[in-house]
């Protein structure tokens, strides 16, 4: 046990997690000029984004004994030089199907970082701060989405959309440098078991889908990945079409109001850690969400009252992550279980990231942007119903 947090790894590992969301994020800005290269329908473009996603639907419990077996520092190394390696062949795919391929393969790597980064930040924290940095570590998605956002318009209006993903190719080697410097600074070892079995692993996952309150977490997170992924990439197009938005505005404005999501997720932290279940904590960031998404899309207002709307929609997206990844030593206190925890958040985050966006774009196509209010709306009641079966279990411990 830790008695003071080495906030460099944490740091640096966090930095590893961004190059994740990134590998969500960087297709947003340019789904678009993507879907026009290679002749692809709305839907399949929204495919494109959330494919990644695929991987960690299937593997991502696995994975988390996968990883004991060869160490959390090994596999992250893997994920982010591998990662590194597909970002940057991806680039260069010729035509839809070999695009659509590389985005699975990076499912991979975003699996294994994922599954590795938090659990290297838990082991880098004091008792004491490990609800802030794990509710930090809840922060990688939104941040993610923010740089992303910040840099995209910049990056594609100088070189093209493949440029973009070069870039995060290139970031991703230079996040793997510096958690190499940071675990070899901290001293960390890696701990490594047996490789296990197929019997071993199918016990895995019925361990997780009968483990309780860390499955609802996981169910809880896969309704805001669903919704965040699928928000985030709709409303810049959103911002152009409705406020007649140049994309370095809507860029430089989503970029700057995603630090709300940040501030929020962190506040999650500071709530959990002074008593603040995560029943209270995740229904009402669900209402917020569904209530803000309704005024954002259905009623589509100008000036401040938009930009009030926006900014109770990030709120309520921070807190969310905040709440779960924060409560995950309450629930699983042992590394087990956190394990199991971990893999169950993982996997069910995939769900939703992979099934959010394409269901977005339906409803949009089916209703115009109102349909993204009703379907924003939909999976908000959703959460707040598992959010409210979150009550027993956390305060019987």
């Amino acid at each position: 046990m830790r008695q003071r947090t080495d906030w460099f790894a944490v740091l640096a590992l966090f930095i590893a997690g961004l190059t994740a969301a990134m590998q969500f994020a960087k297709l947003s800005p340019v789904m678009g000029a993507v879907a026009k290269e290679y002749s692809l329908g709305l839907v399949t473009a929204g495919l494109t984004v959330s494919m990644i996603g695929i991987v960690g639907i299937m593997f991502a419990i696995s994975a988390g004994a996968l990883v004991a077996a060869i160490g959390l520092k090994r596999g992250l190394l893997i994920a982010l030089f591998g990662g590194a390696v597909i970002a940057a062949v991806g680039s260069f795919a010729p035509n839809g199907s070999a695009f659509l391929v590389s985005r699975f393969l990076e499912g991979f790597s975003h699996l294994l970082i994922v599954v590795c980064a938090p659990a290297l930040m838990s082991a880098h924290a004091s008792e004491r701060d490990r609800p802030m940095v794990l509710a930090l570590w809840g922060c990688f998605f939104g941040v993610g989405f923010a740089v992303t956002s910040a840099v995209a318009p910049g990056i594609v209006g100088a070189a093209g959309w493949r440029a973009l993903m070069q870039s995060h190719a290139a970031l991703l080697g230079c996040a793997g440098v510096l958690v190499t410097v940071a675990l070899a600074r901290s001293g960390h070892l890696d701990t490594r078991k047996a490789l296990p079995n197929f019997a071993g692993l199918i016990n895995t996952h019925v361990a997780v889908y009968r483990s309780g309150a860390p499955l609802l977490l996981a169910l809880c997170f896969c309704a805001y990945a669903c919704l965040f992924l699928a928000v985030l990439t709709f409303l810049g197009q959103f911002l152009l079409d409705t406020q007649q938005w140049s994309p370095a505005r809507t860029g430089s404005f989503l970029a700057g109001v995603s630090f709300v999501t940040l501030a929020f997720t962190l506040f999650a932290g500071w709530l959990v850690r002074r008593g603040v279940t995560a029943f209270a904590g995740l229904t009402t960031a669900f209402v917020v969400i569904a209530c803000s998404a309704v005024g954002v899309f259905a009623l589509q207002p100008n000036g401040v009252l938009l930009f009030a709307c926006i900014i109770s929609l990030m709120a309520g997206f921070g807190l969310i992550p905040g709440f779960v990844f924060a409560n995950v030593p309450t629930v699983a206190p042992t590394p087990a279980r956190a394990a199991l925890a971990y893999g169950a958040i993982a996997q069910f985050g995939n769900v939703g990231s992979f099934a959010g966006t394409p269901v977005f774009a339906a409803a949009y196509q089916a209703m115009g942007w109102p349909g993204g209010a009703v379907f924003v709306a939909s999976v908000a009641l959703v959460g707040m119903a598992l959010a409210s079966l979150l009550r027993r279990p956390l305060n019987t411990g």
